[in-house]
């Protein structure tokens, strides 16, 4: 018994130093055969069966270890996604730019606003009284009037009637016409009648009164009257400065007080005689108390 395990032990050893001396030969190592397949991935889920599609071979795991799946995959992945970021860039550039003002809102007409914000005039009236925009005044002048000179003589009595209108309550326009007695002898006068105009610009001194200077001119009718065959009609041209005071009586009516310089054209060469020889320019005042009716 003991001989037959000392000859399997020697037939084992045998077996074992031909067994590496197999591998350790080059020729060996190339007649090996190749190694057998991966073991398939039990895990992955089996595809659901198409009927309509034809079963494809599986790949050889030959051409599995030649051709690593991952490579194409990353390749194609790196090119869609530049792909992608060139046509959002040219999306961008051709996409018409917003404009800022797109996200502000509107804006109304001016005039429209202005019609809007714009007070009526009754409301003008509440706050500036007979000096509001747009108020009307309708008034009566009565006074002295004189021309200087020599032989003018004394001067006499003056009225007349004036219009006047608010553009602000600032500003004013006003309009009127005269009947002035700037000189007399006896019955003897010499005549002048003004149509004139000027614009005013009134202060606010206080919520009544209010007193204004005013800058204009126009046309005077010049005529002596009972100095014999000389009459010497004529119609000339001048201007004016005026300074003067309103004071409001209530909602309605407005007093005042007016002195006016005029500078009009003479009658050079002309004799009258009562008052002589006309010269180049005749300068005529007047101070008149005024009243007006507002609406």
């Amino acid at each position: 018994m003991i001989q037959i395990v000392a000859k399997l032990r020697r037939v084992a050893a045998f077996t074992a130093a031909v067994a590496s001396l197999s591998v350790l030969s080059p020729g060996a190592s190339n007649a090996q055969s190749p190694p057998p397949p991966p073991p398939a991935d039990t895990t992955a889920k089996p595809p659901a069966a198409d009927t309509t599609a034809k079963a494809q071979p599986a790949p050889s795991p030959a051409a599995q270890s030649a051709t690593p799946a991952p490579a194409p995959t990353s390749t194609a992945s790196s090119q869609s996604s530049g792909k992608s970021s060139k046509s959002s860039k040219s999306a961008k550039a051709s996409s018409p730019s917003t404009p800022k003002t797109s996200s502000k809102k509107p804006k109304a007409p001016k005039a429209a606003a202005a019609a809007v914000a714009a007070p009526s005039y009754d409301e003008r009236r509440k706050v500036d009284g007979v000096y509001a925009k747009g108020a009307n005044w309708l008034g009566l002048r009565f006074g002295y009037a004189n021309r200087t000179g020599d032989l003018s003589g004394d001067g006499f009595i003056g009225y007349g009637i004036s219009y006047t209108r608010m553009l602000s309550n600032r500003y004013a326009f006003a309009a009127d016409i005269n009947h002035d007695i700037v000189g007399h002898f006896a019955d003897q006068i010499d005549v002048s009648v003004p149509f004139t105009g000027e614009f005013r610009r009134v202060f606010k001194f206080g919520s009544e009164m209010r007193p204004y200077v005013g800058l204009g001119g126009g046309y005077y009718f010049r005529k002596f009257y009972r100095t014999g065959t000389e009459y010497n009609t004529a119609t000339v041209g001048g201007g004016q400065v005026s300074i003067g005071l309103t004071s409001q009586l209530d909602d309605k009516h407005v007093i005042g007080f007016e002195t006016r310089v005029a500078w009009v054209q003479g009658r050079p060469g002309v004799t009258n005689p009562t008052f002589g020889t006309g010269t180049d320019t005749e300068t005529i005042w007047t101070a008149k108390v005024t009243w007006a009716l507002v609406y």
